[in-house]
């Protein structure tokens, strides 16, 4: 049974999902799937809603959505201003305010010092990852440490399965 969500959690799908619609539709349409093909990330998206209840939607949506901030950390800032330009016409969110909310929650969970789910565990490698950002060798081994016991925690969703007939 899908689960109860907060007013706040409801405007935060609402506005993360019109997002993703204006990107994956108008700025960046899908080159795989048509937009009515049930794989098209939109349908995949609804699909998830119909099925799991939007609470768990909301979960693959952030992630979907970092993916998207990962891949346009390069742009340069005339790029950005154009996107931000076409998604608030658009009456979504623009890229720099999914940056900046990004960032803050980054500096969360660096001061927490815990990741709590796979969202945060996603963040956290990909910056990680990131090789273009100057990071101090005390942060790296922090977000080291950080992902190494999150991954040993028993059923985190991102570890891959066993095959059959193995282990």
């Amino acid at each position: 049974m899908p689960r109860q969500m907060s007013e706040e959690k409801l405007r935060e799908y609402g506005e993360l999902k019109r997002f993703f619609e204006v990107w994956e539709t108008q700025l960046f349409p899908n080159q795989f799937f048509a937009p009515d093909h049930p794989h098209h990330p939109i349908n995949v998206l609804a699909a998830i809603e119909q099925r799991a209840g939007r609470s768990r939607a909301l979960t693959g949506l952030k992630q979907a959505i970092g993916d998207i901030l990962e891949g346009v950390q390069d742009l340069a800032p005339g790029q950005i201003a154009q996107l931000d330009d076409a998604l608030r016409q658009a009456g979504a969110l623009t890229l720099t305010l999914l940056l900046a909310r990004q960032s803050k929650v980054f500096k969360a969970i660096l001061r927490r010092g815990q990741i709590r789910n796979d969202t945060e565990f996603y963040l956290i490698s990909a910056a990680l990852s990131d090789t273009s950002s100057v990071r101090s060798e005390t942060e790296i081994a922090t977000l080291g440490s950080m992902v190494a016991a999150y991954e040993a925690r028993p059923n985190n969703s991102f570890k891959p399965k066993p095959l059959r007939g193995s282990a």
